[in-house]
């Protein structure tokens, strides 16, 4: 789907026929390019790596697998790691989409994938941005337009402030009487429905600025919502993808068309699926009697999972927590705390005869009388449920139930008249529905989700600070699907309260005790682009390191 060629009618008004080499092109259709760009951002191995290897571990989604653990959980720096989001989207994406828009600029019939192509710039460059803090936007990607090979690095404040108006021109393009875009693996052409993407990032970027631009930040979020954004959960953005193989071939990592990051999550070795949840993530869900938890995470016995297939995986769980419950002075379930490998908190299985858990473990010795509880005990940590290892997951870009969080801080600030409470409760029961809707779990009933409402930490606080913090708190659960917004929602918002890794633990922290507040520019920006990158380090506040907040975080 990315790389097709199928030239639609507002293409075929750009390109003339190539007749030199059938099975080439000396150009590239531009709705390919949107397509290419948008597959890009959960599709490309190459690029997805950094969520497991660093971000899961500063979110504390995920901990305990060799590669969370030793990268960010251990807070080490590793320029060819870091460098992921940098070299991979401006190379695809950025290129793509800056080729797409010169294109389509100047031909009415292209107006509609034009807006779209603009869109999605912004989307990627927030993406940048939101990692590195000042990064090359305004000039990235016109190397084949006008020859500018080293861009400067423009400042976050001027970027953001132009997404803002980017937006609106983009959304004032769209015309039902133009062409429609085709190969859209969004939104499938629907115009209307990237007008409210388009908004509702307004929504984010606005809160984004929220302690650094208050005034901006209130007016900007007022003209999105009164343009018109996400309303409910048909409005969610979402990549499309496929059912590919797990295979961790050099084919993969070149295949956009399913979700690496659920390959990463499903992994190359069964035996060590690295998807063991962090602590802090399993206590807020767990503690509270959140309904999700047994949706998002699962107990399970790896033994018999082959390398392609999660079938052979034995689920436990129903078993270990009715015996964890029933005995609660044993230590049942084994957490993964921040900066821990799977094996450094090993659990122990003690035999509790006539537990549900007991009654399990003889029945599958039963069907396989080799298996003993005790050989490999990793099955006592939570990990993720299968429904969320599926290469057609979509790839999450944002949801109705982000916006409803949103707008619930934003009433809170006084910005709007908007009533808090209700879109706090709003955005945990689209979050929960987005499980069903997305990845087929069990849909959490009307019951599930008012008994939860009624927890004592999640039942609507009275205090502002104490709402902000629910709020924000169930946005970090909501963003586990996006892991990049996970991050710059966390530094933002600063709730959850994270606890960093304890510095006198098992395994060493490399590169400083606080969890880090960006990534570092690739070294080799040091050769390429030196005066750009000196001075966008140069005016970072404090001196330039990982642990330098970014603009618009100034709490």
């Amino acid at each position: 789907m990315a790389l097709a060629l199928a030239f639609t009618s507002c293409s075929d008004k750009i390109y003339e026929e190539i007749n030199t080499d059938p099975t080439k092109a000396d150009h590239i259709n531009p709705a390919s390019q949107l397509s290419y760009a948008a597959l890009q951002i959960y599709g490309d191995m190459n690029y997805v790596d950094v969520h497991r290897l660093y971000i899961y571990a500063f979110t504390q989604h995920l901990m305990g697998c060799w590669n969370t653990t030793n990268y960010g959980g251990q807070h080490r720096q590793d320029d060819n790691e870091m460098a992921r989001p940098w070299i991979n989207l401006y190379s695809a994406s950025i290129r793509n989409l800056t080729d797409g828009i010169d294109k389509t600029k100047d031909d009415s019939a292209c107006v509609n994938l034009n807006a779209a192509l603009r869109i999605f710039r912004v989307y990627v460059g927030g993406l940048l941005t939101d990692y590195y803090g000042d990064v090359p936007y305004f000039d990235a990607g016109l190397g084949y337009i006008t020859g500018e090979m080293q861009p400067a690095y423009d400042t976050q404040k001027d970027i953001y402030l132009s997404f803002f108006k980017e937006l609106k021109e983009a959304v004032a393009l769209f015309d039902v009487k133009a062409d429609a875009i085709t190969s859209d693996p969004v939104f499938n052409g629907n115009i209307e429905q990237w007008k409210t993407f388009a908004n509702s990032l307004r929504l984010r970027y606005a809160m984004r600025l929220s302690d650094i631009l208050p005034d901006v930040a209130k007016d900007e979020f007022v003209a999105a919502l009164n343009d018109g954004v996400m309303s409910s959960a048909a409005d969610n953005a979402c990549v499309k993808h496929m059912e590919v193989s797990y295979s961790f071939g050099q084919e993969s990592y070149k295949d956009f068309r399913g979700n690496a990051l659920s390959k990463y999550f499903y992994g190359n070795d069964p035996a060590n699926n690295p998807t063991y949840i962090c602590k802090t993530f399993w206590d807020q869900l767990y503690t509270n009697n959140d309904p999700r938890t047994t949706r998002l995470f699962r107990f399970y016995i790896d033994d018999y999972m082959s390398l392609s297939s999660a079938d052979g995986r034995i689920d436990v769980t129903d078993e270990m927590i009715a015996t964890q419950v029933a005995n609660p002075a044993i230590v049942l379930i084994t957490d993964t705390k921040p900066g821990e490998f799977s094996w450094d908190n090993w659990p122990s299985y003690t035999d509790i005869p006539g537990s549900p858990l007991a009654d399990k473990i003889a029945e599958i010795q039963a069907m396989h009388p080799d298996y003993s509880p005790s050989t490999n005990p990793r099955w006592m940590k939570p990990k993720l449920a299968n429904n969320f290892l599926r290469s057609d997951n979509p790839g999450v870009l944002m949801t109705y139930a982000e916006v409803c969080f949103l707008r619930a801080e934003a009433a809170i600030n006084g910005w709007t008249a908007d009533a808090a409470k209700s879109q706090y409760e709003d955005g945990i029961r689209a979050a929960m529905d987005l499980l069903a809707d997305y990845y087929d779990c069990d849909k959490i009933t009307d019951a599930e989700y008012q008994a939860y409402l009624l927890e004592p930490t999640i039942a609507f606080g009275t205090l502002p600070a104490q709402q902000k913090s629910q709020i924000n708190t169930q946005a970090w659960i909501l963003h586990f699907h996006n892991p990049a917004e996970a991050w710059a929602n966390l530094r933002r918002s600063d709730y959850p309260e994270l606890t960093p890794p304890d510095p006198n633990g098992k395994n060493p922290l490399i590169n400083g005790d606080q969890i880090p507040v960006r990534l570092l520019y690739p070294i080799k920006e040091e050769t390429y682009s030196k005066d750009a990158y000196d001075a966008a380090k140069s005016r970072v506040p404090g001196g330039y390191s990982w642990n330098a907040r970014l603009w618009w975080d100034v709490k």
